[in-house]
Formats: C-alpha cells, sequence, structure tokens
C-alpha cells in the first residue's frame, strides 16, 4: 500500500501546480469493455467460436450480462477475420411489440457499424413491424456476405410480451433461430425460465434451442487479482476483498474503486457492508428468484453453511428435485460450494439475508 499512498499524495500536492489528478481505474455499476473488460475468455470463445447459433447467458445482476455484450459487439467489430456483425439490443422498456419495434430501430440507428457494413439506411426500417424488421436486417446481413451476431439484453421482457402477444414472440422466435444466418445471444436472470410455464409454450418452449444455459459466473480469482492490479494494492488487501466479495466482479469494482480513494480497507469494507444501494441491490436481486432458491438461501444462511441433504429437508423437497437449483445458485454466486455443502457466496449477501430475516421476524412478532 505504500506505493499507492505515495503517488496519490504526489498527485494531491500537485494541483496547484495544474497537475492532472491519478485517475480512478475502477468502474463500480456500468459496462464495460475493452480495456476495462476483464476475464470470460471461456464464454467469448463459445458464443464467437462454438457450434451453437442460439445462447442463453443467464446471470445474476450487476454480474456483468452486459459488459459480456458490449465486448461481444467490441471484438467483432475489431476483428478482421470475425464472419459476424453484431446488433445489439437492449430490450428493456420494450413491453409490447411496437414498443420493441421502437427500441429495435433505435439500436440500428446507434450501430453505425452495422449500417454501413450492410448497406442499410434508418429509413429502410421505419413503418416495419419487430419481426419484418428483424427479418429485413437478417436478409440485409446474409446478402451483403455477413452472419448476424443478435445481441440480446434484459431478456426478462419477453415475459410480458408473452402475456400480450404470443404470437409476436413465437415469430420473433423464428427468426432468432435461423441457424447459421443469425447467431443470437440472450442475456437475463433465471427468471426468464418461467416463459415456458405458459399453456402457448406446451408444444413449442420459447427456450427450446437456447437451452441448456450458459452460466455467468463471478470471476475467477486470477481474473479478479488482474483486475485490482490497477490500484496497486498490497497483496493482502488484494485477498481480502477476494474473500469477502468472492470475486463478485459488482462488489470488487465497488470495493476497489472506494479503496483506491481513501487507503483504509476497513473502512471501506464498513462502509459497504451498511450501503443502501448495495442493500437495495440484493433485494431486488433476490426477488428474480424462484421462491424455493430464496428459501433455499435464508435456510442456508441461517445455519451458516448446509449440506445439499440438510437442505432438502428444511425446503421440504427432494434432493434430486433440488440439487439444480443449488447448483445453479453456486454458478451465479449467490452460494459457494464448502466441502460437501453450501454457504451463502459472499460475505455482504450473507449479511443482508441475516438482516432481512431478522427484520422479517421482528415484523412478524410485532
Amino acid at each position: 500500500m505504500g506505493t499507492m499512498r505515495s503517488r496519490r499524495s504526489l498527485a494531491d500536492t500537485a494541483v496547484g501546480a495544474n497537475q492532472p489528478r491519478i485517475r480512478n481505474p475502477f468502474i463500480a455499476g456500468n459496462w464495460v469493455r475493452a480495456e476495462n473488460f476483464f476475464g470470460r475468455d471461456g464464454l467469448l470463445r463459445e458464443v464467437l467460436e462454438g457450434q451453437r447459433d442460439s445462447l442463453w447467458i443467464v446471470g445474476a445482476r450487476r454480474l456483468g450480462k452486459t459488459s459480456v455484450l458490449k465486448e461481444l459487439e467490441y471484438r467483432t467489430q475489431q476483428s478482421p477475420q470475425s464472419p459476424f456483425v453484431p446488433l445489439y439490443w437492449d430490450l428493456e422498456g420494450g413491453l409490447d411489440a411496437r414498443g420493441l419495434a421502437e427500441g429495435l430501430l433505435s439500436s440500428v440507428e446507434d450501430s453505425e457499424p452495422l449500417r454501413r457494413a450492410i448497406d442499410l439506411a434508418v429509413e429502410d426500417l421505419e413503418g416495419l413491424s419487430v419481426v419484418d424488421m428483424l427479418a429485413t436486417l437478417v436478409r440485409r446481413t446474409v446478402r451483403s456476405g455477413w452472419r448476424l451476431l443478435l445481441l440480446l439484453d434484459e431478456g426478462e421482457e419477453f415475459l410480458t410480451l408473452a402475456r400480450q402477444d404470443v404470437g409476436t414472440l413465437l415469430r420473433m422466435r423464428r427468426v432468432f433461430q435461423k441457424g447459421p444466418e443469425v447467431r443470437t445471444v440472450l442475456t437475463s436472470t433465471r427468471r426468464l425460465g418461467r416463459i415456458d410455464d405458459a399453456p402457448e409454450y406446451a408444444t413449442s418452449p420459447f427456450l427450446q434451442g437456447f437451452v441448456p444455459p450458459l452460466y455467468l459466473t463471478p470471476l475467477t480469482p486470477d481474473e479478479t487479482r488482474a483486475l485490482l492490479a490497477r490500484g496497486d494494492f498490497s497483496d493482502a488487501d488484494c485477498q481480502a476483498i477476494l474473500e469477502r466479495t468472492a470475486a463478485h466482479p459488482f462488489l470488487v469494482q465497488l470495493i476497489a474503486s472506494r479503496l483506491f480513494e481513501v487507503n483504509d480497507l476497513a473502512a471501506v469494507l464498513e462502509q459497504v457492508g451498511v450501503d443502501e444501494m448495495v442493500a437495495n441491490f440484493f433485494s431486488v436481486d433476490f426477488q428474480t428468484l424462484e421462491k424455493t432458491e430464496r428459501r433455499a438461501l435464508e435456510e442456508v444462511a441461517r445455519a451458516e453453511r448446509l449440506t445439499l441433504r440438510q437442505v432438502s429437508q428444511k425446503v421440504g423437497i427432494p434432493e434430486d428435485a433440488l440439487a439444480p437449483s443449488l447448483v445453479a445458485l453456486a454458478k451465479m454466486g449467490y452460494l459457494t460450494p464448502d466441502r460437501d455443502g453450501y454457504r451463502v457466496g459472499n460475505s455482504f449477501f450473507a449479511r443482508w439475508l441475516s438482516r432481512s430475516q431478522a427484520l422479517g421476524a421482528a415484523e412478524a412478532a410485532s
């Protein structure tokens, strides 16, 4: 830490000499790409070099789903060898077919590289339905000698469309799964899995072809250390951040950003532990899970560590039915395998779960 403190002191004292202060290299809460993107190499290779043309990436909130899509967009645009021309499409707010059409048109308008590559003007799509827009994009892309890499963010929006206009959604799916002409990458939380519970999908599930999903996991220890190296922190501080966050990228970036400014890890960890923004993030994220998954997490938090058999007994679900959910929760960082059992993924989430349970118990008793 001595090196970092010395550099920062020099920067602070140099302000009067009109010398710039050292820029904080950590980005918390926003998507990243290029030199600010760390890890995920296996996942990116699976998307860009694998055989599947329909991929569903499942991850918790703030785990980096948007960053993965933005990095895929960036890498394909920068690679002269890539067969793909990418289009990033944020589905958020597209509550019906008209809203989705407006969002898709806006995405095309924002992507000059795509329009230039396939010789497309925004006016060519105006007035078309969202399905016809997609079909036109595919046609123009193929005619120009490319394959369309369709990057769909916030896939939970399809749940609303499924309730309001299932016909449009099924027609969109046919475009998404046009095989080698289109490679579709869809990101969401596990909540999107509920879409196939609708009776309309009894014989033709929406996610058919997208499953099994690819899980967006926390960073690896090496990826986390590479990220933290930007701050020139001590080995002890890096290890403490890794242990407390379990390599959750949002928490790592948030703690590192604040540590870079104040040089007091103990104070930063305590501050993050009581931060209402962090608590709200956990609360919203928790609600994206199924009721059984929430109960399992609460039981593990209460006991601090449980085996599959013990969780099964407490939630009243057979082990073989429960095991896939616990594996998925571990992949997304909600749980961490611990010998033959599980504990809550990171200390901040565990702290929030304990407080939430205590608050619930107090409200029930009043």
